[in-house]
């Protein structure tokens, strides 16, 4: 970690670490604990080319029970074993740079674990499928193959919402909240969508209200003044549908 890490001065709370080849979280826990941080971004693909240091690393953020999310920046073909000790430990985003051959192999296993991927040749350059999403089926197998991780049983409420199956949303978040899924404004957003979903806003500005505490995702503001307006001219038959966008805009 660097002997400065810097901290963004995002909307919401979210830091940014940067490498200098000194492996201790020692000052990246203070900053979480200090600051209330919920989202991290490792920024540097070289931190991530010792792979059997980041699986100490992750191993030494779970025992200090290091309850973030975080993104990382990677140049180097993962492994089963590195991407599953990464998500376990809060990772949530790869941004991965691969010649074709290590791609392939490398969004495998990312697809196995659940991550938010986007992929790029070595020179920056797009593959066709830039970014990766996930049917309900996939998002159901993930958090069958990792049922105790919150981001997982969130990912899949938020596949269930998408996919219009409102009845099955409740299951996998209340999952996400027991197993303490860090942004709890986000969980508080789906339930605001759903119940504007269900013709309920009244309920959906109460959790809105709620979710707006302290630092909130951006997402929070604007579906507050979605709904606002929305109540304000009086509503409509149709009702108003809610900007989800939760899912991986946690480091945009």
């Amino acid at each position: 970690m660097s002997d400065r890490a810097e901290w963004g001065e995002n909307p919401f709370a979210h830091g940014v670490v940067r490498f200098d080849r000194n492996w201790c979280l020692d000052e990246v826990e203070r900053a979480v604990r200090e600051r209330g941080l919920t989202a991290l971004a490792f920024e540097d693909a070289a931190m991530f080319a010792d792979h059997g240091r980041v699986v100490d690393m992750c191993t030494d953020m779970r025992v200090r029970d290091l309850n973030v999310l975080w993104s990382a920046r990677m140049d180097t073909v993962p492994t089963d074993g590195l991407l599953k000790a990464m998500r376990l430990a809060g990772c949530q985003r790869l941004d991965m740079r691969l010649n074709p051959d290590e791609a392939v192999e490398g969004l495998f296993w990312a697809r196995r674990y659940g991550f938010d991927v986007r992929i790029r040749n070595l020179d920056g350059a797009s593959y066709a499928a830039e970014r990766i999403t996930y049917s309900v089926a996939e998002r159901e197998a993930i958090a069958g193959r990792l049922p105790g991780l919150h981001a997982a049983q969130f990912d899949l409420a938020v596949a269930y919402y998408r996919a219009g199956r409102l009845h099955d949303v409740m299951l996998p978040l209340g999952k996400a909240m027991t197993l303490r899924f860090p942004m709890n404004e986000l969980c508080l957003n789906l339930l605001a969508c759903l119940s504007a979903a269900k013709h309920y806003p009244d309920q959906a500005a109460g959790l809105l209200d709620q979710a707006g505490y302290g630092c909130p995702h951006p997402v929070v503001f604007r579906n507050r003044e979605l709904l606002r307006a929305w109540l304000a001219g009086g509503g409509d038959l149709k009702g108003v549908r809610l900007s989800l966008e939760p899912e991986h805009s946690a480091f945009s």
